[in-house]
């Protein structure tokens, strides 16, 4: 049951950038759906690591600095071996946002398999106005440009405030 529930935190946590980029940007459901199936397998193999680390390095401080690192890196990985998106390749993708994205994929669930009920509560309420300012934003920006431009900064710094956010709240009460 926590296995579901931490790959679909996951996929949840993907699923909105990624419908941003796929659906509002490029007008493309397949490519959701085909980043669906990937980041399915990706969090079983984030999930597997994740259980080996918590034995190994426990639940500190340390420990949550380590894992954002670790899998933001592990992510970048993906975007320039696999996806492109590498500084070389596409100078203009945003390094910082691909970091905070795949960072939070993994720190979301995380913070619901450690119990951290306030950090669940304040990811929850992030979650939704995040939502319903990118739906705003999709609704009410007139033209294609700006829009573009809308949803790109959006993933960036939300992703990156959501990342922040969490480590700040995580670090400043370890036993929230």
């Amino acid at each position: 049951m926590r296995f579901a529930r931490f790959v679909l935190l996951g996929l949840l946590t993907a699923a909105i950038g990624e419908w941003q980029f796929s659906v509002f940007l490029r007008d493309d459901l397949d490519n959701f759906i085909g980043s669906l199936v990937f980041n399915t397998l990706y969090m079983t193999g984030v999930y597997l690591v994740t259980r080996l680390l918590l034995t190994v390095l426990r639940n500190r401080p340390k420990f949550i600095l380590f894992y954002t690192g670790f899998f933001g890196l592990s992510g970048l990985m993906v975007e320039w071996f696999l996806i492109g998106n590498s500084p070389w390749g596409n100078p203009d993708a945003s390094q910082v946002g691909m970091f905070a994205y795949w960072a939070c994929m993994a720190l979301v669930p995380l913070m619901f398999l450690l119990e951290k009920r306030s950090l669940q509560n304040f990811i929850l309420r992030y979650a939704l106005v995040y939502t319903v300012l990118i739906l705003l934003g999709q609704f009410a920006i007139p033209g294609p440009d700006w829009r573009f431009a809308f949803h790109i900064y959006a993933v960036i710094l939300g992703y990156l405030g959501l990342m922040l956010a969490i480590l700040w709240k995580y670090l400043a009460a370890p036993n929230a």
